[in-house]
């Protein structure tokens, strides 16, 4: 019989005309080994049974039919994928399954799992892609549960490992060539008093996909009243990655990354670690655990309550280094328990700063290139090269440090963090720099510059600092983009025109010769009575005494449905100011998810605002979110009372939105539209806006077909769509909506699994077939029935396959997808019973369910299964 069988390609029929084939295809189940039934209950009315049917019954009574299933797949209780799997009959030795089944894997989805390479080199089978692994090693099982679907594997720990680099590698796609841009263009009209005012803007980040290499660029382009547009190329760049080096190369006009050094704009070349290439249970960091089994142990990982690991583990020391990245701090509870119930019970104390690594870990970056100036009236452009590197140590240490070397400038950096346990994560790192040329003033200068950061969650108090750091820098040193902007000073000799066109001189444009930062982030959880938050940020300069300050804390807390937030802010500059708001916000019921709030701010400026807002979403599937809004403003000089409205539709192939508002005399509307355009393989799609790695439906003819896991997002005319913003380096699972896929359209497999690296476009591919739904009622020349349980197949001209199910009673059998020709042929038991071409009137309906009485002749090629 055919290795497609219907029950394992499953698609939900909105429709169903024959009861019986349906109860039959989703839910048999399997009859033991040595019961015997008489074939004629199933025959109405009674009657002798044919040989046919005793045939089937008797293959049936063996346990399920061997064939290819889609199943979910899970390993030690983690799942893992849904797969098409091959099951065989179990003929040599006794099933670990009721339904008789084996399910043939290769060794190299053991390796992708973990499985240690010295276990899988015991195997010996002659079929390596039906590796029998239930035999010859102790303690690994399998359950597959026919009427779930799901094949359960069970593996002891002491034969997993890490997963080979090169196995997860062989995981990735590099996706298909393409040509896309992402667009973006909003405009604005302001009237007001002073006149009236236009300005329209409009960014492009577009991009080529050739095997490997992803060519991008990102330019914007700016129009405003009394000002000509103008396009401007913010960088252009080729990037891959580099797989066995865990990096990733770019070369071009881009920018480094910010972590130990300040990001530079540079024209080069540039190589740089990717942590996102790590599994999920090595990315980020995460503290060893480390005990003493007293005999085999399963050892219980929890964090704020809740379970995050579990394994178990050989008598003796152990080291667990594979746990899966948690909160960035927080107690971690460690028990232990044996075989005879005693538990070991100790906390291990945990907190992490940003540059902290696993043991064992490190990650480079190496730049070589041109500073590349912000605006062309800036000459300077040294070359430099810069390189850093970080390495995760024993007991929760990371060391790190850099260099950078240029035209006229030197810097080294040096720095170490560490988890203390109970006290927090602390990183620690110093900086000195030396610049030349600084102008007629200053011509060296030389430094150092000290940075802080801290890290601590307080479990007791539920007290959380994210992340507390300061920075001190002495007045001789010059940060790189520092020293740049000082030469430019000393250089310049006319205003600076900034981009939004106002005036400045260009030593106040300039970014400020920095002296001491610092910043804080606290959150206090209070349980029922709600949450507290502090962000604090301070930043001082050596050529002025005022410092800019920015303080903003709040208190949010629920009565009910009613959410109240309170909240204050300081500013401190060039002008300071203090506010306080108080905001209300409650549910109305009902669809849309429409929410009435209401807030009021007051200003020490002497201003007060208050503002009322209706929000929600409409339309199906809430693409078309609103807010309605009025205010009024009040100061010492006038009182303002104003209105707004806005809204944004999320289209399938753009986002689409806008607003007008209104206050006192003053009116302003605005308008933006968002998405892109890909060229893949001869189509044309538009879409939303794309993310850095994305995934291509391709499900040809399936017009108008939605997903479930993104909203608005629909394949188009020809049946195509793009997913945006997948993640690299991990599955992304894709999956269609059942209701919404057409009458006369049948997709087989709904959803798709895809890897793609970072920057691809991968494909999920969507096998469908359009025709009809039709009903049988198959006899053969001598008005004979088909026989119960047979397999009637659609084959093609070209002899594959296009689907198959179950003859039910009275030789019905159910079949979508039908085309307008083809073969259909009916078997019993893998031998061909009858066979005959299928000619589809057009007068036929092409919706709904067609039933059909179709004639099948038993010529001597399909004479294999004879009537009783």
């Amino acid at each position: 019989m055919s290795a497609s069988l219907p029950f394992m390609r499953r698609r939900a029929v909105k429709a169903v005309g024959c009861p019986l084939a349906a109860a039959l295809a989703l839910h048999l189940v399997p009859a033991q080994a040595g019961f015997q039934f008489d074939p004629t209950f199933l025959e109405i009315g009674g009657g002798q049974g044919s040989a046919e049917l005793q045939q089937q019954i008797g293959v049936m009574s063996e346990g399920q039919l061997p064939g290819i299933y889609r199943v979910d797949i899970a390993m030690n209780q983690r799942f893992i994928e849904r797969r098409d799997i091959r099951f065989v009959r179990v003929t040599e030795r006794s099933s670990q399954s009721d339904t008789g089944l084996f399910p043939c894997l290769d060794a190299d989805f053991f390796r992708s799992q973990g499985v240690a390479e010295q276990v899988l080199a015991k195997r010996t089978d002659s079929d390596p892609s039906c590796l029998a692994f239930d035999q010859g090693l102790a303690g690994v099982s399998y359950d597959y549960d026919f009427n779930q679907q799901t094949l359960s594997i069970e593996v002891p720990q002491a034969y997993l490992g890490d997963i080979p680099f090169e196995v997860r590698r062989r995981q990735w796609s590099s996706g298909e060539r393409v040509a896309f841009t992402n667009y973006s263009v909003s405009g604005s009209s302001v009237q007001a008093e002073t006149g009236r005012r236009q300005d329209q803007f409009a960014s492009l980040r577009s991009g080529v996909n050739a095997g490997d290499w992803r060519l991008r660029n990102f330019s914007t382009w700016r129009q405003g009243s009394g000002t000509p547009g103008r396009w401007e190329s913010l960088e252009t760049y080729a990037q891959r990655d580099m797989g066995d080096m865990m990096a990733i190369a770019t070369v071009g006009d881009a920018t480094t990354e910010g972590d130990l050094f300040d990001a530079i704009p540079y024209r080069g070349l540039g190589i740089s670690s990717d942590l996102e290439m790590l599994p999920d249970n090595a990315r980020g960091f995460a503290p060893v655990i480390r005990g003493i089994a007293n005999g085999r142990s399963r050892v219980i990982i929890r964090q704020r309550g809740y379970v995050i690991h579990e394994q178990w583990v050989p008598s003796g020391p152990f080291a667990l280094t594979d746990l899966y990245p948690t909160a960035s701090n927080g107690d971690i509870e460690v028990t232990v328990e044996a075989a005879d119930g005693q538990l070991q019970v100790y906390t291990q104390s945990f907190s992490s700063v940003p540059y902290m690594l696993r043991e064992g870990q490190h990650t480079y970056s190496l730049y070589l290139g041109q500073y590349r100036p912000a605006t062309s009236a800036d000459q300077i452009a040294p070359t430099f090269v810069q390189a850093t590197l970080r390495r995760g140590l024993a007991n929760g240490t990371t060391l790190f440090g850099g260099s950078l070397l240029s035209d006229g400038y030197g810097a080294g950096l040096f720095g170490i963090a560490h988890d203390f346990a109970g006290f927090g994560a602390v990183s620690v790192d110093l900086t000195h720099a030396r610049a030349t040329d600084l102008g007629a003033n200053l011509s060296t200068a030389s430094g150092q510059s000290l940075r802080f950061r801290y890290s601590k969650s307080l479990a007791l108090t539920n007290t959380t600092f994210s992340l507390v750091g300061y920075r001190y820098s002495t007045s001789g040193y010059y940060a790189f983009s520092e020293a740049i902007n000082r030469r430019i000073e000393a250089q310049a000799t006319q205003p600076y025109r900034a981009a939004d066109n106002w005036v400045v001189p260009a030593a106040r444009y300039r970014s400020g010769h920095m002296k001491s930062n610092f910043n804080a982030n606290i959150s206090q959880q209070l349980g029922s009575l709600g949450a507290m938050y502090v962000n604090l940020s301070k930043t001082a300069y050596w050529a002025s005494e005022a410092a800019d300050l920015s303080m903003q804390m709040g208190y949010n807390f629920n009565v009910g449905n009613i959410s109240y937030s309170l909240g204050a802010g300081l500013t401190q500059g060039q002008r300071q100011d203090r506010n306080l708001t108080l905001s209300v916000s409650m549910p109305l019921g009902g669809p849309g998810n429409r929410r009435l709030s209401a807030s009021t701010n007051r200003s020490t400026s002497g201003s007060t605002a208050h503002m009322a807002t209706l929000s929600g979403n409409a339309l199906k599937d809430d693409l078309l979110a609103y807010s309605a809004s009025v205010s009024q403003r009040s100061s010492a000089e006038q009182r303002t009372v104003g209105g707004a409205f806005a809204a944004q539709y999320d289209a399938p192939q753009a986002i689409l939105r806008g607003g007008y508002s209104q206050a006192g005399e003053s009116r302003q509307i605005d308008l933006g539209i968002e998405g892109s355009v890909l060229a893949y393989d001869n189509h044309l799609i538009l879409g939303q806006p794309l993310g850095e790695s994305n995934v291509i439906v391709a499900a040809p003819g399936a017009a108008g077909v939605s997903l479930t896991n993104k909203r608005g997002v629909r394949t188009d005319g020809n049946g195509y769509a793009v997913v945006p913003s997948a993640m690299p380096y991990r599955k992304n699972r894709v999956s269609l909506d059942t209701q919404s896929i057409p009458e006369n359209v049948d997709i087989q497999q709904l959803v798709q699994e895809v890897t793609p690296n970072r920057g691809a476009f991968v494909v999920a591919d969507f096998e469908t077939r359009s025709g009809r739904r039709i009903l049988f009622r198959i006899r053969d020349g001598l008005g004979r029935v088909a026989p119960f349980a047979a397999t009637a197949e659609l084959v093609a001209a070209d002899g594959h396959s296009l689907g198959s199910t179950l003859v039910a009673d009275n030789g019905r059998a159910f079949l979508t997808g039908v085309p307008p020709q083809a073969r259909l042929q009916v078997s019993v038991g893998g031998q061909p019973w009858c066979s005959s071409e299928l000619h589809l009137d057009d007068e036929q309906a092409a919706d709904g369910i067609t039933q059909m009485n179709f004639q099948c002749e038993r010529t001597p090629d399909t004479a294999g299964a004879e009537d009783a």
